[in-house]
């Protein structure tokens, strides 16, 4: 109830409001003399005042948007150079990494040629090893064969026995020398 009181009341307000302008004619004629008046008194003493600063105003955001567009600019032709900067750098990586490769692939090859070149140096030095302990083993033999036959035609001359005898010596002391 108190709500609907107050709602009658704020009704009633707003309609005398509106029809005292009808009521009363002289409030509106009034109303407008004052409006023309603080149109004149603006218009002689305040507007050159806003209209410089409205200009002002405007100036200044002009400003503001063109320093922006050439940010904006400036921002794209650095967004442009460095991704042409990073298409460069990618492809500086990619002949490093093609470099590298190539100078690994060589020295894996000269590290197998080399490698190879030892290999058939210590074979070579083993089959020189091989051949001169042969030779030695060949002149240990022949100084055998020598110390055999000498112990053999000192034994025939002490018996002074036939050559199948002779013979027969010769093989037995071969035979005890392989021993």
């Amino acid at each position: 109830m108190i709500y609907a009181n107050v709602f009658d009341d704020v009704i009633k307000a707003i309609e005398d409001g509106l029809y005292s302008a009808l009521r009363n004619p002289s409030i509106v004629l009034l109303n407008i003399i004052a409006f023309v008046i603080l149109v004149f008194i603006v218009k002689k003493f305040f507007w050159q005042k806003i209209t410089d600063f409205i200009e002002k105003r405007r100036v200044v955001m002009m400003d503001a948007l063109e320093a922006a567009d050439r940010e904006k600019l400036r921002a794209h032709e650095l967004q442009e150079k460095s991704a042409k900067d990073y298409e460069a750098m990618k492809e500086e990586t990619r002949q490093l990494k093609e470099k590298l490769s190539v100078e690994a692939y060589k020295q894996q090859e000269e590290l197998i040629a080399n490698a190879k070149k030892e290999a058939a140096r210590r074979l070579e030095q083993a089959q020189k090893d091989i051949e001169y302990e042969i030779l030695q083993a060949n002149e240990e033999i022949k100084q055998s064969i020598k110390d055999i036959a000498f112990a053999a035609a000192e034994k025939i001359v002490k018996r002074e026995i036939d050559e199948e005898v002779h013979q027969d010596i010769i093989d037995e002391m071969i035979q005890k020398r392989e021993a």
